[in-house]
């Protein structure tokens, strides 16, 4: 049974048009239940009640279990190719990331910056979706672009993913923080980061890892490194 996101009042709970229209596809009708979520950590199973205009409305009949990521992982990934991006999105939101904090690093060929309102709103997009299909009742939030130093002063506290790093692997690395510690994971753009970044995320407090012999792609480094954290 799919859930959809709703905007829950007390008992009560209201659906979006475009939820709306997503329900109306699966022909659920005024009286039947099925699963809603708030995007903040809490399940329903509901009740339709009507349509009213475009939204739908109901009843919440119970809470439903949910298991929250047993840590809060703001995933800071430089930029890349739009694709590549949504890849990492969709996936790591899956994966269980809290929240994404695109960054400017100098090997980043993408603007983050032309039509952020465009680029911000199609990202909520596809992370929403993400949730809705895995169904977890959390939604990342997407913070707006930093460059590399601001990013590693607002996030010292968490690993960097280096290719040529072959002392450290990110599973040992995580045996020094708490379970329910937040993080920071920072992925290098799809030319790499450079030994001048490197230090600077060190020198922060950040600690280098590495995530294996292969040189993955961004997109897939981010999913490990999530992955990884979140066992």
């Amino acid at each position: 049974m799919p859930q959809y996101l709703a905007d829950i009042n007390g008992g009560n709970f209201t659906l979006s048009e475009e939820e709306t229209r997503h329900i109306k596809v699966a022909r659920i009708k005024a009286g039947e239940r099925f699963k809603i979520f708030d995007g903040k950590g809490k399940k329903y199973l509901a009740v339709l009640g009507d349509f009213t205009g475009r939204e739908a409305f109901g009843t919440i009949e119970s809470p439903l279990p949910c298991v929250l990521p047993k840590r809060k992982i703001t995933l800071c990934f430089c930029a890349i190719s739009r694709p590549a991006t949504e890849d990492l999105l969709d996936k790591c939101t899956q994966a269980g990331a809290f929240a994404f904090c695109p960054v400017f690093s100098a090997r980043s060929d993408a603007d983050l910056l032309k039509k952020w309102g465009t680029k911000q709103e199609r990202w909520r997009q596809i992370v929403t979706a993400a949730a809705k299909q895995c169904e977890t009742p959390l939604i990342p939030q997407i913070y707006a672009p930093l460059n590399f130093a601001e990013a590693v002063k607002t996030y010292p506290k968490g690993l960097i993913c280096y290719e040529d790093e072959h002392q450290k692997n990110i599973n040992a690395a995580l045996s020094a923080f708490g379970q329910e510690e937040p993080l920071a994971i920072f992925i290098g753009p799809e030319g790499g980061l450079t030994q001048d970044e490197v230090s600077l995320a060190k020198k922060a407090g950040l600690a280098c890892v590495s995530l294996g012999t292969n040189i993955l792609r961004a997109e897939t480094a981010a999913t490990a490194a999530c992955w990884a954290a979140l066992q």
